[in-house]
């Protein structure tokens, strides 16, 4: 028995359709801890924004992000020691940014207009990723570099 052609043309379109639709389900931004997108280029901007060091010896630097799917700056330079990112949500899209150090940690859901600031201790030099995790994908990612 032969199916006809056109019964099989819709049963090869479902099966397609129900087969992109996960990879589809977090839309461009691949979902959570999405990896997708390169890291921002060094080569650009090889040092980047350096944090700035308070009397107390805490290097602070503030991270804008936004509707548009960016970070800025998008690379930070600052010494091993303790570090203060603050990340500034200057739109109404939410965010959470990781930080991938030997002890991850993140954000958090930061609603339009929140503000976190996140303290941590860096001892070994190298360059830090920073994903959004929801916008990782299309490329909302910031580069920690530790010198």
């Amino acid at each position: 028995m032969t199916t006809p052609p056109r019964l099989a043309t819709y049963a090869a379109a479902l099966a397609l359709t129900a087969a992109l639709s996960g990879c589809s389900l977090w839309g461009l931004e691949g979902g959570p801890d999405a990896q997708g997108a390169a890291l921002p280029s060094l080569a650009a901007q090889p040092e980047g924004v350096v944090a700035t060091t308070g009397a107390d010896g805490v290097q602070r630097i503030e991270i804008t992000v936004d509707d548009k799917l960016r970070m800025t700056p998008d690379v930070v330079t600052a010494h091993p020691g303790r570090i203060e990112l603050t990340f500034r949500n200057i739109g109404l899209t939410p965010h959470d940014i990781a930080l991938r150090l030997p002890t991850a940690t993140a954000t958090g859901n930061l609603n339009g207009a929140d503000t976190r600031t996140l303290t941590i201790d860096v001892t070994e030099p190298g360059t830090y990723p920073l994903p959004c995790l929801y916008h990782g994908t299309s490329g909302m990612r910031a580069t920690l570099h530790i010198r």
